[in-house]
């Protein structure tokens, strides 16, 4: 778009496009914490899974806002919002099927959620806002998105894209 918005649909088209993810959450003391993760976007909802044991899960249940963005810092694409928890792979099983037909890679294959039991949540991330731009076009490239929404996750303690 000519005025620097893109769409949501835009967005979520690099989401897809992605193989890996990177993951921003905070830590029960406050501090950042960052994670490879894998994901796949069905619908224009980008799902990502874990294991609840690990780090990042316990942060999600703490606080589930997030920042996730591409591996490229040269085509870059940052997104912010909030992680819901859908519960187990086993309740969102076309979510299951996405991510296999995705990571189809026979080395793949072990690190998906229906070949380890050990991944038991799955997480859609419901976006607040998003950025992107290209370093080698850096003050022309720069795009945003921004849904219109607040999010409470306690009374009275709201924030704001």
């Amino acid at each position: 778009m000519a005025d620097g918005g893109m769409t949501w649909t835009e967005v979520a088209g690099r989401l897809s496009a992605a193989r890996s993810y990177w993951l921003g959450s905070t830590t029960g003391s406050g501090a950042p914490h960052a994670a490879p993760v894998w994901g796949v976007v069905t619908g224009e909802t980008l799902y990502l899974y874990s294991e609840r044991s690990t780090v990042k899960a316990r942060n999600l249940a703490a606080d589930p806002r997030v920042v996730i963005h591409l591996e490229s810092a040269e085509d870059v694409l940052i997104v912010r919002g909030v992680a819901e928890d859908l519960g187990t792979p086993a309740m969102v099983p076309s979510v299951v099927e996405a991510l296999a037909a995705k990571y189809t890679r026979p080395e793949d294959r072990q690190y998906l959620p229906d070949a380890d039991p050990g991944f038991d949540v799955v997480y859609a991330l419901r976006p607040r806002s998003a950025m992107a731009w290209r370093l080698d076009d850096y003050d022309a490239s720069q795009r945003r998105w921004s849904a219109v929404l607040w999010w409470r996750d306690q009374p009275g303690d709201r924030w704001e894209p």
